[in-house]
């Protein structure tokens, strides 16, 4: 251990201690600094540096769900909901849906089923559809079945897809 306290034996007490005759006081200790740097300021912090942001482009509405911050609300396998849903946003069916749907997106999932009427901008069917939809785009998957009328501004059908009833092309 080290002793902080260092005794000068040089050094006189200035006071006298009143007690026994012909005993000399102990010496005071004498204390010294402690070499201790002041804190250094902290480094200045660089300004942010700022660039302007250009618009997204966006190419189709694919681009505009794979880029959204919003997640889908999800009907999982096994759910059935029977009525009318009106939301902004996405929707991912993988249940059993039944009644009329306006929401941003409806993806309805290779087990997914909807019946009703469909209103929305993008529809991508995987599973099964039947009744009407109107939408900007639609997606119509290998492994799709639709039985209806949907009227569309944009389609992709793959090979295999199963499609009975009238598509209608509006500009």
């Amino acid at each position: 251990m080290f002793n902080k306290f260092k005794t000068n034996p040089s050094a006189q007490p200035e006071t006298v201690v009143a007690g026994t005759p012909g005993v000399e006081p102990e010496p005071q200790p004498v204390v010294e600094p402690l070499d201790v740097a002041p804190p250094s300021p902290p480094p200045p912090t660089p300004a942010p540096i700022t660039q302007p942001n250009p618009a997204p482009q966006r190419n189709s509405m694919m681009d505009i769900i794979s880029n959204s911050t919003a997640k889908p609300s999800i009907l999982s396998e096994g759910f059935t909901f029977r009525g009318e849903i009106a939301a902004k946003g996405a929707i991912h069916v993988e249940g059993s849906l039944n009644g009329q749907i306006q929401v941003d997106e409806l993806t309805i999932g290779s087990r997914g089923q909807v019946e009703g009427v469909v209103t929305c901008q993008s529809l991508h069917i995987k599973g099964k559809f039947t009744g009407t939809a109107t939408c900007s785009e639609l997606i119509v998957t290998s492994s799709a079945s639709v039985d209806g009328h949907v009227v569309y501004q944009t389609l992709s059908v793959q090979k295999g897809a199963s499609i009975k009833g009238e598509l209608l092309l509006v500009k």
